[in-house]
């Protein structure tokens, strides 16, 4: 399943001198709009330098929000996710993240789990 989103705008809070907080808001493809939010950590000069989610199933999205930019499209596979963490209710326990990379690394792997759209800006042949 591919899911396509455009990053229309970034809420940044600072919780502590080594913790912060990300709000991404996002319009998906077919217009929905959706908020997600992840947990930073900030290195010395207070800038966010990597992010997680208690959601796990928003891990992929959340990292590739994490290096976009503003009005930036975003293209995610999310099958190979799908297999690994399934749907259950709430009573269900989350697994820590090292259980889902042995869980995944034992999946047959998928190229282009998350692929970022980008436009072209030159004119200049490949070679």
């Amino acid at each position: 399943m591919i899911k396509t989103f455009t990053l229309q705008r970034i809420e940044e809070q600072q919780i502590s001198a080594t913790e912060g907080k990300m709000t991404f808001y996002l319009v998906d493809e077919n217009g929905e709009y959706r908020t997600v939010t992840g947990a930073t950590h900030l290195d010395e000069n207070r800038q966010a330098i990597k992010i997680s989610t208690q959601i796990k199933r928003e891990h992929p999205l959340i990292q590739c929000l994490f290096d976009s930019d503003l009005n930036d499209t975003i293209n995610i596979e999310f099958d190979q996710y799908n297999t690994v963490i399934e749907r259950k209710d709430s009573n269900s326990t989350t697994p820590s993240v090292d259980d889902l990379i042995k869980e995944m690394q034992e999946k047959p792997i998928r190229l282009g789990p998350m692929l970022k759209s980008t436009q072209i800006k030159t004119t200049e042949t490949v070679h």
